[in-house]
């Protein structure tokens, strides 16, 4: 697991990577991002969308996380990462949600196991696509454990100023519930 060079949408393996090499602590805003979200989640925003995240995360400051990320949230157990949540903007030029998905997909498919590709509503946006996946962790950079089955979902469209967005949700296997990711997602709100 590696930190991608550039700022392109490799989302499999790499945003956990990217994330261990960061230390995980900083504050959040309380509250959430729509009425979805229980009461107690916090905020994680980004330049062009906001969702609700479960307060067992920890989100990192400007200093702490990647370059490739406006804006990251982590999970950690026993030193490692076993979960991350991560939103990135701008970092392809595509013209809607069918486009957005077929870059994610395309560049998780060396390093990931793609599960499927869905419509998913995202409010502020006329489209947007959930692409599900998982991968074997590499045990690299605090991540989980080598050989440590990783899901992750990533949630994609183009904003209301033509930018694509993404927000990326990995979690090793029994580590975020369901329920839990699926609140997540319906958090997101799309300027």
């Amino acid at each position: 697991m590696k930190r991608p060079p550039r700022r392109t949408p490799m989302l499999a393996a790499v945003l956990l990577a990217g994330a261990a090499l960061l230390t995980g602590c900083g504050g959040a805003d309380s509250g959430s991002a729509s009425s979805a979200a229980p009461e107690d989640w916090k905020t994680l925003k980004g330049p062009t969308l906001s969702l609700s995240y479960p307060t067992a995360f920890t989100e990192q400051s400007d200093a702490e996380r990647s370059e490739q990320n406006d804006a990251v949230a982590t999970l950690k157990e026993g030193g490692r990462y076993v979960a991350l949540i991560s939103i990135q903007s701008g970092f392809t030029q595509v013209k809607d949600a069918e486009e957005a998905a077929i870059a994610i997909e395309a560049s998780v498919q060396s390093t990931a196991e793609l599960k499927d590709t869905t419509d998913v509503t995202v409010e502020g946006t006329d489209a947007a696509k959930q692409v599900d996946l998982s991968y074997r962790s590499t045990g690299e950079n605090q991540t989980p454990q080598r050989g440590a089955t990783v899901e992750g979902s990533v949630i994609t469209g183009v904003d209301s100023r033509g930018k694509i967005f993404s927000v990326r949700i990995d979690a090793q296997q029994g580590k975020l519930s369901s329920a839990d990711r699926k609140q997540i997602i319906e958090t997101i709100s799309v300027k």
